[in-house]
């Protein structure tokens, strides 16, 4: 629904819009203070239209009676339909503008980038052609040195390979060489053992002829005139320690002392029978057949203290005191596994 007020002022026809919202009505969205069109005449014709816009500082005063509205009607539709055409025209030619506006806008943008572009490009052609000149100014001088520098890499890779060949045949001879001085160290290693083997023999062999001869009650000043001058020849001090007794047979390894432990090959000597020897860390080890096995245990030594034994719980203060209490007591005592007594000692010589 939409009613127009018309009213004179200097001449001039106003056309104002009264707005209708559900059951109230105004003259803008913000004075919707009215319940009806008549009430809205009455307030407008006591009070000036200025309230509503300020170019209109006038009253509804004069009533245009209806037989000249109805004469009016089409010059007022008329202008209502021209008013609409300018509207359009001037929201098309705002939207025109706006767009011209944008349309320039990027346009602009589009040149800047295309000079940006354009700077781009042109320095990259540039390098690109300082590039070709080092090119070509590489590729000539290559080509020109070439031919030298092929010609001094081939001779210098001919002499190095006449070293190479040379360096081989030395290589080959030392090879040789080294083969043999393995061959002759193997046999000195060889022949050092076999003399060791030999000289630990005479000092056994020594040992036991001097203990034999305090057995039979010879001082030790004769004994040692007669045995020093054959140990000073073997030209090394006397290893074994100073127990006089024929079962203590001086340094010896597993392997030996199972062979004197066994009577032929694959059988032992009774149970009972032992030795005590010297093994390679100077350790005292007792070796005894053992439910006709032979077996190697260790003597524990404090020398702080000078004391002996095979089991902590039992300790003696000399190896002839240890072997002497266990040829009358079964090793069983420190052991359960050696069930035996120290039966029959055995003479190596």
């Amino acid at each position: 629904k939409q009613w127009y007020q018309r009213r004179v002022r200097g001449g001039n026809v106003c056309l104002i819009r009264v707005l209708v919202k559900g059951d109230l009505v105004g003259l803008g969205p913000d004075a919707m203070n009215f319940k009806s069109v008549v009430e809205l005449i009455n307030h407008y014709s006591d009070v000036s239209l200025a309230q509503h816009n300020k170019n209109l500082n006038v009253r509804l005063t004069n009533p245009l009676p209806k037989d000249m509205q109805e004469d009016n009607f089409a010059d007022m539709e008329q202008e209502e339909e021209t008013w609409a055409i300018y509207v359009n025209f001037y929201l098309e030619s705002e939207i025109r503008t706006k767009r011209n506006e944008k349309c320039r806008q990027e346009l602009l943008e589009a040149e800047e980038e295309a000079k940006k572009l354009s700077y781009r490009a042109t320095a990259q052609h540039r390098i690109v052609e300082m590039w070709k000149e080092q090119l070509e100014i590489r590729t000539m001088a290559l080509h020109h040195f070439s031919s030298e520098y092929l010609d001094h890499i081939r001779t210098n890779f001919e002499e190095q390979e006449k070293r190479l060949v040379a360096a081989e045949k030395e290589l080959d001879r030392i090879s040789e060489l080294v083969t043999e001085v393995q061959c002759k160290v193997r046999e000195l290693v060889l022949l050092k053992k076999d003399m060791e083997k030999k000289k630990a023999t005479l000092y056994r062999k020594m040992d036991w002829y001097e203990r034999m001869l305090t057995i039979e009650g010879i001082d030790n000043d004769t004994i040692s005139n007669c045995i020093a001058p054959f140990k000073q020849d073997l030209g090394a001090k006397i290893l074994i320690p100073g127990i006089k007794e024929m079962w203590f047979v001086g340094e010896m390894n597993s392997l030996d002392a199972n062979k004197v432990l066994m009577s032929k090959p694959n059988a032992t000597k009774p149970n009972g029978t032992f030795l005590v020897r010297l093994n390679s860390n100077r350790n005292y080890v007792l070796s005894v057949v053992n439910k006709n096995c032979i077996r190697h245990i260790k003597v524990h030594e404090d020398e702080t203290k000078n004391q002996y034994w095979l089991k902590p719980s039992t300790r003696f203060y000399s190896v002839e005191q240890m072997i002497k209490y266990f040829r009358k007591h079964s090793l069983g005592e420190q052991d359960r596994e050696y069930n035996t007594v120290l039966t029959y000692p055995v003479y190596y010589c």
